[in-house]
């Protein structure tokens, strides 16, 4: 069975010319969080994203409480797994911080460094932006560290604009409803 299949035709996948953006479900994620070669078999995928370190095994089982207390809206807080399409490797993640408030939330993501500069990242975001604005949100803030080049390079390939900077620099792209 090609499972891949199975995944790009998943409700909320985004897909983009190589990558599917596959959002963590309350479903799928507890899986991914209490067998992840079990999670990887299901969905024909073999995880190769960010470092499972305690932080991130920390904050994805709470994502996983999270979503169960807020279903409707878990699209604007789960992560979406960056799946290659050529070898089926998730190779990062990316997600909206929180709710929109006023039309504004946050983005963030995250990437395996063995596949950065291949434009991976901007090609996601692209992607993520124009499902962003199909549910709504009209302006999206990001933060990095001031040294995090590769990061603020994605940004500005996304149209995002410098803010100011608090220790931290701040960005924020307005998604034209046009």
């Amino acid at each position: 069975m090609n499972n891949m299949k199975s995944i790009k035709n998943m409700k909320d996948c985004i897909e983009t010319e190589r990558l599917i953006l596959f959002p963590y479900t309350q479903e799928n994620l507890a899986l991914f969080n209490s067998d992840l070669p079990k999670f990887e078999q299901t969905f024909d995928v073999v995880y190769r994203g960010e470092e499972l370190d305690y932080l991130l095994r920390a904050f994805l089982k709470r994502l996983e409480s999270e979503i169960a207390s807020d279903p409707e809206n878990y699209l604007f807080f789960t992560e979406f797994l960056l799946v290659l399409k050529q070898n089926r490797h998730i190779i990062g993640s990316i997600d909206y911080k929180y709710v929109p408030r006023e039309g504004v939330t946050e983005v963030g993501y995250g990437l395996n460094p063995d596949y950065s500069g291949h434009g991976y990242m901007t090609e996601a975001l692209t992607a993520f932006l124009s499902f962003g604005r199909s549910m709504g949100i009209e302006k999206v803030l990001a933060d990095t560290k001031s040294d995090n080049i590769k990061s603020q390079n994605v940004l500005k390939r996304c149209g995002f604009v410098f803010l100011r900077e608090d220790g931290n620099l701040w960005w924020e792209r307005v998604l034209s409803q046009g």
